[in-house]
């Protein structure tokens, strides 16, 4: 027994000694360095991306979108459904274009006529249950709620870490297709230097969490095709799936590209693999598709097809990926075509494919061009110009491809060959050498800046009781979520003229606000006697809304927002 073991013992040494013999690898101090700088640089890049999305996290208050999400999650955790409708306050789809002026004089004071009005329209269901966006956003939103309370912060808390979850997973899949740390850092870089996309994921809004499952659906999907293993094809279906829960509306243009793409990829008698599993997600996703009516859900749109493709074209040129960049990583992708892997040829292909579905997409389905229906692909708009910029680099020093990175970061550069055909809003800054979102994010996350909504707010919370009944023309949501009094008005004006209760003790108005039902306000304003109340809050449009058309106004040079009381 002895002999055994030094036998085995001996048998070790020798293959340790085969190991460390002249043919091995040898560890070097670059090899060693090289590890080092991969785990740091990421790890850097991670940090950055928390620095930003949650410094000041609840320094403003909730606006109209994000606390409609908000509210919705609270009634979630009340009930188990987000009701439109508690038995007090009202959440409609604010779109002012749908809005049938003939009926309206007869649902401002009737709550049962405007809850039929709205149910017919499609806002919600016959219980009132909300239909116009999924369920996923309020689940995770109220989840939240639950543990930390109903506060600002809480509300942000799980949108921001899906956005440092988002810069992780986006490294993870450029490094571990494309085998190159200097790629998948500089994604990861253009992705938090983004200023709006950090301005999105920071809000209690659907934006984050369809950034993220769209990430995790083309990981799960290049991991699908690279294997084309059965276990990997039903990760792809799950990630898809949760997708579909939390924004219904950038997933099909999305799946449809991807099974495209994979059923191009397949030879003729295995076309079945992909069509199964297109047909599993269908069955999965069919009974929520049946549940919130998707086919009846196209929006009153504004303005023609041809300016919403523009205002779009914009965007997406401007703020997701330039069309130069998509020209330029075509014409290297055929340039290069047979000396590329296969799997990185189709996954750059996707992504410009992806990009140019979208860009036609929005225009011909949402109600208008917004920039917060493309935000969810800046993450694959920050991978392809990071492909595109390394890989027409390849053979340079790696400072060139960070020089490029820098312009497509810091420089809209890139984006002006597009402007005659993409015409810039009038809310926009003109072009300079600089990005001028760069100081609006800078900003929005690190200065003081006036906020209406949290001066509003914290006025009625010292100056009401719970009874009392407030009137306001919009914004009207974020007084739900940190209030308990009745609130009326809105864009459905909700009950503005129900004399059949107490008159409203309060009066809140935006005389900015260009989407509402003003002759209903006025006569409203006109029937009682008021007296108004100076604050400092100013009178803008929105809270906190992260669009380029939420910083059209400058809140040092607003007009003071109108609150009156109303006299005995």
């Amino acid at each position: 027994m002895g002999k055994s073991s030094k036998a085995k013992k001996a048998s070790r040494t020798e293959k340790d000694a085969r190991k460390s013999g002249p043919d091995a690898p040898v560890a070097t101090p670059a090899d060693s360095s090289r590890h080092r700088v991969e785990f740091v640089a990421p790890a850097l890049i991670i940090g950055l991306a928390a620095f930003f999305l949650f410094w000041n996290l609840d320094e403003k208050y909730l606006w109209q979108d994000e606390a409609a999400t908000a509210v919705l999650s609270v009634r979630m955790l009340n009930t188990g459904k987000p009701l439109a409708y508690d038995g007090v306050n009202l959440i409609t789809n604010d779109n002012f274009a749908s809005e049938d002026l003939n009926t309206v004089n007869q649902r401002t004071g009737d709550p049962k006529a405007a809850l039929d009005y709205y149910i017919k329209r499609g806002d919600m269901k016959q219980d009132t249950a909300w239909k116009y966006q999924p369920w996923g956003q309020f689940a995770v939103t109220a989840v939240s709620l639950k543990l930390f309370g109903q506060t600002t912060f809480a509300a942000r808390l799980p949108f921001a870490l899906a956005g440092v979850a988002i810069v992780l997973c986006l490294y993870w899949f450029v490094r571990s297709n494309f085998n190159s740390a200097l790629m998948a850092s500089h994604s990861a870089l253009l992705l938090v230097f983004n200023s709006y996309w950090i301005l999105h994921v920071r809000q209690c809004r659907y934006y984050s969490l369809s950034s993220l499952f769209l990430v995790l659906t083309l990981i799960s999907y290049a991991r699908w095709q690279k294997t084309r293993g059965r276990a990997h094809a039903a990760v792809f279906v799950i990630a898809a799936w949760c997708w579909f829960q939390v924004d219904y509306g950038t997933f099909w243009p999305v799946v449809g590209v991807l099974f495209l793409d994979a059923c191009l990829a397949e030879s003729r008698h295995d076309l079945w693999k992909p069509f199964l599993t297109g047909l599993i997600l269908a069955a999965a996703i069919a009974p929520f598709a049946y549940y919130y009516e998707l086919w009846g859900r196209l929006s009153v749109q504004g303005g023609t097809w041809k300016t919403r493709f523009q205002d779009d074209l914009f965007n997406v040129n401007q703020y997701v990926v330039p069309a130069v960049v998509i020209g330029l990583a075509l014409a290297l992708l055929a340039w290069r075509w047979t000396k590329l892997p296969p799997l990185e040829r189709r996954l750059v292909a996707v992504a410009c494919a992806l990009i140019t579905a979208l860009t036609l997409w929005v225009p011909t389905v949402a109600p208008a061009s917004f920039l917060r229906y493309v935000v969810p692909a800046i993450p694959v708009g920050a991978f392809l110009s990071a492909w595109m910029v390394v890989r027409g680099l390849a053979g340079w020093a790696p400072a060139f491809a960070c020089v490029g990175i820098a312009l497509l970061a810091f420089t809209p550069l890139l984006s002006l060959p597009l402007h005659p055909f993409a015409l810039r809003p009038d809310f926009v800054a003109p072009d300079s050498l600089i990005r001028p979102e760069l100081s609006i994010a800078a900003s929005e996350i690190f200065a003081h800046r006036a906020d209406p909504n949290r001066i509003v707010v914290d006025w009625l919370k010292q100056n009401s009781v719970p009874t009392d009944e407030i009137l306001i023309n919009y914004e009207d949501v974020p007084l739900m979520f940190y209030l308990p009094n009745p609130i009326r008005g809105g864009i459905a004006a909700f009950r503005a003229e129900d004399d059949g209760k107490t008159p409203p003790r309060f009066l809140v108005i935006r005389r900015s606000v260009g989407f509402v039902h003003w002759p209903v306000f006025q006569r409203v304003g006109q029937r009682y006697h008021w007296i108004e109340v100076p604050t400092n809050a100013p009178d803008i449009t929105w809270g906190n809304n992260p669009d380029p058309m939420g910083e059209a106004q400058d809140p040092k040079r607003a007009n003071p927002l109108l609150i009156a009381r109303r006299a005995d």
